[in-house]
């Protein structure tokens, strides 16, 4: 099984505290405030070296104290895993991953899916939102991309930066040639993935709408827009838009405004959906991913998702929890202890209760 034990010391309000998880379906209930959150964020550090709220990890050490210590125990494929991240005033996030008493990279152990109050935002926000959810995803399945992207994201720097100094058009040329060359594989690679993505997303939810209550997603559809005109080359593109482009400091088009969309019965999902329907369509596709990842590259999954009850009924907090109890992933769900939630799990079983 993959986390069976989290010991955190001295991290943000849990100054000694042990977490033990079974390799199924585990459930955090607690009032606001008590920590439900920061449990997440210790294993979003622990696994990736990441905190999904500070933009410095020693904002989480404990007020009173000069450091934390995050140690993490499990099983993964027959061989113990142990993980122990140590993070001070003093000093700079420091590590160790071992499985079977041998270092082990941070990429091989796990895909983290973490559901969280931005990504409730996936569908009706900012592209930002879509294009990190995807990119993470396509990096993790396809590595080269991850090279591809980063050779682009080199050569669109420094086509900005001839904008925002206003060089000479002739050196801007130099760089938008660079671009559209790069670019076009890009977009080839986003594309092609994205065909991917929607056709598991598609199936999953097609399978999951027999619970009863996802009727009204029986005709989704996913939008691929590419960044720039349909009509056009890239190259075009970037002509045409470069005075505006000189006015702006930056490159307005390319792959690099990647998007996609969502739509039900060919009308947008953000404002034809209640929020508690795009909570459930999100959702869906978080769990569509994690079946895409085991088939195609055999990856091991953790999916945490905060706050699960928030804006969803009786009949769909249950429906879901149906569904995600299935799930053959570990899984850690947190929520406010309370009627609906009672009500839910009074009707399932085979799930971990932690309670703060």
């Amino acid at each position: 099984m993959p986390l069976q034990r989290l010991h955190l010391k001295n991290f943000r309000l849990f100054e000694d505290k042990i977490f033990t998880f079974s390799d199924g379906t585990n459930l955090i209930l607690g009032e606001n405030g008590s920590g439900k959150t920061t449990i997440l964020e210790s294993l979003s550090i622990l696994l990736t070296g990441n905190s999904f709220r500070a933009k410095e990890t020693k904002e989480c050490i404990n007020l009173k104290k000069g450091f934390y210590n995050i140690t993490g125990k499990g099983v993964v494929d027959g061989k113990n895993l142990s993980i122990i991240i140590e993070n001070s005033h003093l000093k700079r996030l420091s590590s160790k991953r071992k499985l079977g008493g041998s270092p082990v990279k941070k990429e091989d152990l796990y895909f983290l899916q973490i559901v969280l109050a931005k990504n409730l935002k996936m569908i009706e926000g900012e592209p930002e939102i879509r294009r990190e959810f995807f990119n993470d995803l396509m990096f993790h399945v396809k590595p080269d991309t991850k090279k591809i992207h980063n050779k682009y994201q080199k050569a669109l720097k420094q086509r900005n930066r001839c904008l925002k100094n206003k060089l000479s058009k002739s050196e801007i040329s130099l760089w938008s040639r660079e671009v559209s060359a790069i670019g076009l594989e890009l977009s080839l690679e986003q594309y092609n993935f994205f065909k991917i993505f929607k056709e598991y997303t598609k199936n999953s939810i097609k399978k999951n709408i027999s619970y009863g209550s996802f009727h009204y997603l029986d005709q989704l559809d996913l939008t691929f827009v590419k960044g720039w005109e349909r009509t056009k080359k890239l190259e075009e593109s970037l002509l045409d838009s470069l005075e505006r482009d000189i006015a702006l400091g930056y490159t307005s088009k390319g792959p690099h405004r990647m998007d996609f969309t969502f739509s039900v019965k060919n009308r947008k999902a953000s404002s034809n959906l209640s929020r508690g329907q795009l909570k459930i369509l999100i959702l869906l596709v978080f769990l569509s991913n994690s079946r895409l990842l085991k088939e195609l590259i055999q990856t091991k999954i953790l999916l945490m998702i905060d706050d699960l009850g928030s804006e969803l009924d009786l009949r769909n907090l249950t429906s879901i929890l149906k569904i995600i109890l299935e799930s053959e992933d570990q899984i850690i769900l947190t929520g406010i202890e309370g009627e609906e939630m009672h009500k839910s799990l009074e009707k399932l079983t085979n799930f971990t209760q932690i309670n703060l």
